[in-house]
C-alpha cells in the first residue's frame, strides 16, 4: 500500500483518480472534525469542500508533516469558513432555548453542582447550552474555543491552522473565552466559566 506522501505524489504528477485512495483514507476523520463544527445538515457539504480545497492545494503539501493533520487543519478552517458565511448572511443561531435547556439554565443558575448535574445524565443538555453560546462567537472565536479548550489543541497546532502567530492565538483564545463567559452569564443569569486551560 502505498504512503500518504506516495499518493500525493502520483495525483501531482497527473493521476488524479489516485486522490480517491486518501478520500477513502481519511473520510471518517474529515466527517468527525466538521461534524463537531457544523449542524448535521451541513456536515456533508462542508465535508467535500474539505477535499476539493485539499486536491487543490496538494502542490503546498510538505511532505516532512502527516497528511492527516494537513488534512484536518484544511477541514478546521473550512468550518470556519462555513460559519463566517452564515454570519454573512445574517443567520443567527435560534434564540429560543428548548425546555431541557431552559431547565439546564435553572439548575446551573440555582447553584446546583457538578456532579449532581454529571449524576442527573444532562449533560447533553449542557452541551447544547454551550453550543448555543459558541454560535453567539464570531467564526474565529470559535474555533478557537473548540480547537484549544474542547480538543485541546496545542496553541502552535491552532496558530498553524488559522494562519496566525503564536502571540495573537495567545490573546485571541483569552479574549475569545472572555466573550464566551458573558454570554453564559448572560444566559444563566449568574457567573458561569467556561472550561479554562492556561494560555
Amino acid at each position: 500500500m502505498d504512503s500518504d506522501v506516495q499518493v500525493v505524489q502520483r495525483v501531482i504528477d497527473g493521476d488524479r483518480d489516485t486522490f480517491a485512495i486518501l478520500v477513502h483514507r481519511y473520510s471518517r476523520e474529515v466527517f468527525c472534525v466538521v461534524g463537531r463544527r457544523v449542524p448535521g445538515e451541513a456536515v456533508e457539504s462542508v465535508a467535500q469542500e474539505v477535499f476539493v480545497s485539499a486536491f487543490r492545494s496538494l502542490g503546498l503539501y510538505e511532505p516532512d508533516q502527516p497528511f492527516e493533520h494537513w488534512l484536518l487543519r484544511i477541514a478546521r478552517r473550512r468550518c470556519c469558513d462555513y460559519w463566517r458565511e452564515r454570519r454573512r448572511e445574517h443567520e443567527r443561531p435560534n434564540a429560543t432555548l428548548s425546555q431541557e435547556q431552559s431547565q439546564w439554565l435553572e439548575r446551573v443558575s440555582a447553584g446546583m453542582s457538578q456532579e449532581i448535574f454529571e449524576q442527573d445524565g444532562r449533560r447533553a443538555a449542557a452541551m447544547e447550552v454551550v453550543q448555543h453560546a459558541l454560535g453567539q462567537l464570531g467564526p474565529e472565536d470559535r474555533i478557537l474555543i473548540e480547537c484549544v479548550y474542547f480538543e485541546e489543541l496545542s496553541l502552535k497546532e491552532v496558530a498553524a491552522t488559522l494562519n496566525w502567530s503564536l502571540a495573537k492565538v495567545k490573546v485571541r483564545a483569552f479574549r475569545a473565552r472572555q466573550k464566551l463567559r458573558q454570554i453564559i452569564e448572560q444566559l444563566t443569569g449568574a457567573k458561569s466559566d467556561p472550561p479554562t486551560r492556561e494560555v
